[in-house]
């Protein structure tokens, strides 16, 4: 009966202490779940809320600077006598108005910023007949259908005049268009306000420049932009675009809400969604976040299993704990019982080795943790200058965090210095290794650099920032310090990894809050070996411009470049591109300008052929356009080379194969414009401004064709003209030589006896 009952005891002290122990852990688990879920799906739906509004100002910023830009080309000069678009629609399109017209269609072109991603831009004259298309006007009246194009341009004309009575003068508007798929297009009457207007301005923007913009695309769910009547214009699924969404039960709540933005949750086959909507006051569209509500929810139970095993863990210290807190009470209790029943068999117990495994465990644990805080420590070292290089860093706790992290803090002044690899061409490394050898190049930093004056190294921009200081007590200069470490580091790591880096250091600093600069200063200083090349050391003082010096663009070496293009003239297009960038890179310029005016040449080039109506992707790599390219070449040799190769060669080749493919269009248009308008002042030069080329290469052309040169066949058509008015009709001579366009009657008689070998009068005669 005492056994029973010191056993009960036990028992019973076990049970209480884990009561006590358990019922807590309990309670503050549910409570500390219930809460943090509570929270994270809070801050998960706040997240999305954030993402669809700036999706909304992403979307809007693009459609309304589009739309900004229309309006000033609307509303500005098109010459520089002041002549405006409303004005220049009035105008006939004709030889007379060339240069205007010219005009006209590099204003148009403007428009086009590539970063907008404008498809096309279309322009018609409601008065004078004539419509804008592709870079070129086109005369639509009496407009023969001579190939597709004419067919189109007819097309495109009863589209734009079936706006023309639309009341608004100013909207966007979803079409489906058969080459571009679905198109967003901008329809501006000019004028703007007017009751009847001269004219309309269109500009296509495809939806999937739309989708571009959206951000989100790595969580579940979808985003969509619906115009005002529950279209698609843009979503993450592209089968979506164009798709109507207003039979859909969550678009017609949305519909009915008075809310500018709102949060609902909706139920569909099965499965629930929340829905979060945002209403635009600019056009009426409406954004739309639609998130499974299972992906709101997948992170609460992920805290829900984190917070059952962390309770689960500590019910078990708790037991093992009641359990060794029992044991240790109820031991005098034991040794009594012993010593009352010394016969009696003892019980084993093995609570205490239970201990020292755990013990055990726990020093394991307790070294493996060490190695675990020294390497945070570093990283929250890389992580402090990464900050301080932001400038997200409060100036009054630099200090403390410098002593906090066992950086130096007594420096008097400091720069920064920006490392790249200037190139991994001729060694045995690739692209894939470009983050191992910026490691290798790191731990070089750290074994030369004396941890007394530098800050912890970090990677970043495909290179490495260094921070170094020191104090004015020095015997050697600041400037000499750094360049000999810098130079030492170089050499360092040409001769252990074999690679060329150059290095752009920042000017001299006394106090952290310059460290952006000095960080975008050391960036600034590197680009500057495009001049001096590579393994090259920049100061930003000695490198950058004290003054800016005028440089224009050189417009006219960048015609003559189109020109020899036009004409297929390899030998000098290749001298006059050689002659621009040389004219670029002999200037000391700012390095921004470099890139802009680099960037110029490439979009006028590659905007000959959007000129002529064709995608760039006919003619060009689609790898051309990736913006990182250019940025990528160190030397203007390298930029040289790239753009003959890339640019000017493949338009070599397809304006050679465009032109004989057009050569005997040229002929024929020609002839027939002749033969109907043999009555009318013809020229070569007019045929090249219509045609839209030079005009040595339209008689060049003629003359293959026809065997004669054009004022020769023109003056031999007329003269047939004149033989059949002479024998069928009774027109005077000199009617008949002002009809046929000569100046005096005698030079036509001139010219006549010496075609024919008789005069006028003798040929009429002949035939009477």
């Amino acid at each position: 009966m005492r056994k029973l009952q010191r056993s009960s005891f036990f028992i019973n002290l076990v049970l209480l202490s884990c009561i006590i122990g358990i019922l807590p852990i309990m309670l503050l688990g549910y409570l500390s779940f219930n809460t943090s879920s509570t929270i994270l799906q809070e801050e998960v739906a706040s997240s999305k809320r954030l993402i669809l509004k700036q999706n909304k100002e992403k979307v809007e910023y693009l459609l309304k600077t589009i739309d900004t830009l229309t309006t000033q080309t609307i509303s500005g000069s098109i010459t520089t006598n002041a002549v405006s678009m409303q004005t220049v629609l009035d105008y006939p399109f004709s030889y007379d108005y060339q240069d205007v017209f010219n005009k006209l269609i590099n204003e148009l072109v403007q428009i086009q910023v590539f970063e907008l991603g404008i498809q096309d831009v279309h322009l018609m004259s409601y008065r004078q007949d004539w419509i804008v298309e592709g870079g070129a006007v086109y005369p639509m009246q009496d407009r023969p259908l001579i190939d597709k194009h004419d067919t189109y341009l007819y097309h495109l004309q009863s589209l734009l005049k079936a706006y023309r009575d639309d009341s608004r003068r100013s909207y966007w508007k979803l079409i489906q268009d058969d080459k571009l798929g679905h198109v967003l297009k901008l329809i501006k009457h000019i004028p703007l306000n007017a009751v009847n207007p001269v004219g309309i301005i269109t500009v296509n923007v495809p939806l999937q420049e739309l989708g571009k913009h959206l951000s989100g695309n790595d969580e579940p769910g979808n985003t969509l932009i619906l115009d005002d009547v529950g279209t698609v214009l843009a979503s993450f699924e592209t089968e979506d675009i164009g798709s109507s969404v207003q039979a859909e039960p969550y678009y017609q709540q949305i519909a009915s809400s008075n809310e500018q933005e709102g949060l609902f949750y909706y139920e569909q086959h099965n499965q629930k969604y929340a829905i979060h909507y945002n209403h635009a006051l600019y056009n009426n569209w409406t954004y739309v976040s639609i998130t499974p509500l299972e992906h709101l929810m997948s992170k609460s139970e992920a805290i829900k299993l984190y917070t059952m095993i962390i309770a689960a863990i500590l019910i078990v210290l708790v037991i093992t704990s009641s359990f060794i807190v029992s044991h240790r009470l109820y031991s005098p209790i034991n040794r009594i019982y012993r010593s009352i029943q010394p016969d009696g068999k003892q019980r084993q117990n093995n609570e205490l080795n239970y201990i020292s495994e755990h013990l055990v465990k726990l020093a394991q644990s307790s070294t493996k943790l060490k190695g675990q805080i020294e390497h945070l420590h570093n990283q929250t070292r890389e992580f402090f200058v990464f900050k301080l290089l932001l400038g997200d860093m409060k100036l009054g706790s630099i200090v403390e965090q410098l002593e906090q992290h066992d950086f130096p803090t007594n420096w008097d002044q400091w720069c920064v210095l920006a490392i790249q690899i200037d190139t991994l061409e001729g060694t045995n490394y690739t692209d894939k290794d470009l983050d191992l050898m910026l490691f290798a190049i790191h731990n070089i930093i750290e074994e030369l650099v004396p941890q007394s004056m530098r800050l912890s190294p970090i990677i970043h921009s495909q290179g490495l920032v260094l921070i170094l200081g020191g104090g004015l007590d020095e015997e050697m200069p600041f400037n000499v310090h750094v360049f000999n470490k810098t130079e030492e580091i170089r050499n360092n790591v040409k001769d252990y990894l074999n690679l060329k880096i150059s290095v752009g250091i920042s000017r001299r600093y006394t106090n952290f809050i310059y460290a952006p600069l000095a960080h975008q200063e050391s960036l600034d200083a590197l680009t500057y070996r495009v001049r001096l090349g590579s393994e090259s050391i920049l100061f930003i003082n000695e490198v950058e411009p004290l003054s800016e010096q005028t440089f224009r663009y050189p417009k006219e070496l960048e015609f003559q470049i189109m020109e020899a293009i036009k004409q297929t003239n390899h030998e000098q297009a290749q001298e006059r591109l050689h002659a621009i960038i040389v004219y670029f890179f002999e200037n000391p310029i700012n390095h921004y300008d470099y890139q802009h005016f680099i960037g110029r040449l490439f979009n006028n080039l590659t905007g000959l052929v959007q000129d002529a109506g064709v995608s760039v992707q006919e003619v060009f790599e689609k790898e051309t356009f990736h913006s990182e390219i250019l940025v990528r070449m160190h030397t203007f040799e390298q930029i040289e080379a790239w753009l003959w190769k890339q640019i000017v060669q493949p338009l070599l080749t397809w304006t050679e194969e465009r032109q004989r493919k057009q050569q005997v269009n040229i002929s024929m248009l020609m002839i027939s414009d002749i033969e109907q308008h043999y009555d009318q002042d013809l020229s070569i030069e007019m045929f090249a401004a219509r045609l839209h080329y030079h005009p040595s290469y339209i008689s060049r052309v003629f003359k293959k064709d026809t065997g004669v040169n054009f004022s020769e066949y023109l003056s031999n058509y007329r003269l047939e003209i004149a033989k059949r008015w002479l024998v069928e009709t009774d027109m005077r001579i000199s009617d008949i030589a002002e009809k046929l366009q000569y100046s005096t009657a005698s030079n036509f008689n001139r010219n006549f006896k010496k075609t024919v070998q008789v005069t006028p009068s003798q040929y009429r005669e002949q035939f009477k």
